[in-house]
């Protein structure tokens, strides 16, 4: 069984960064975030049809995202990954990568998203922030919404530190409270003045 002291990492696309696995991701996102995914030439024609279609989301949100804050939107050529995109300027960047399928056959691949701030702080710190998605299709919404879910989540990074992933918590359940209780008498209730007594005859 694997040391549960030692801490897991994912295979994130850059090799600077380290990036641990914490809580609340479950079982099939650990797997699909720590495999290697079968290349670009190893894909079907299916897969490729399908690729095209999330390759294009890709640019329409990475472009949708520039426009929205005004920066400078770039793709990277690679043979690991479907697509490798950046936007940016000189205060911070937006990455992004989408993996191929892990296996012959499958749709699924994962969707990457890093937030990195370019400029320090008073005190010297910058933020990085990531994000990751695994479905079999994306839409531009998808893309431009896990941009900005890796602003979001961005922290800072102490150095030769690595960053830990955490998934969504369980919902908790609130205790349902007890109905209120019923209230008194109209004739009781604070400020109702008490009935008059009978007049005797």
């Amino acid at each position: 069984m694997p040391d549960p002291t030692k801490p897991t990492y994912a295979n994130f696309p850059e090799r600077e960064l380290k990036v641990i696995l914490g809580a609340h991701i479950n079982a099939t996102l650990l797997k699909a975030l720590r495999r290697e995914s079968i290349g670009t030439y190893e894909m079907s024609v299916i897969q490729q049809e399908r690729g095209k279609v999330t390759c294009d989301a890709a640019r329409a949100g990475i472009n949708q995202l520039a426009r929205e804050l005004g920066l400078k939107a770039e793709s990277h050529e690679t043979r690991d990954y479907l697509i490798a995109y950046s936007a940016g300027n000189a205060q911070h960047r937006f990455q992004m990568w989408v993996t191929t399928p892990f296996e012959s056959g499958q749709a699924a691949h994962l969707l990457w998203t890093k937030y990195s701030e370019l400029e320090a702080d008073k005190d010297g710190n910058k933020k990085v922030g990531i994000a990751f998605k695994l479905a079999t299709g994306f839409t531009s919404d998808d893309m431009l919404n896990q941009l900005k879910a890796a602003q979001k989540n961005a922290q800072v990074i102490e150095e030769g530190k690595p960053y830990e992933l955490k998934g969504n918590p369980p919902p908790r359940f609130q205790k349902k409270q007890p109905a209120a209780a019923a209230p008194a008498d109209a004739a009781k209730a604070e400020g109702e003045a008490a009935p008059a007594e009978p007049e005797q005859t």
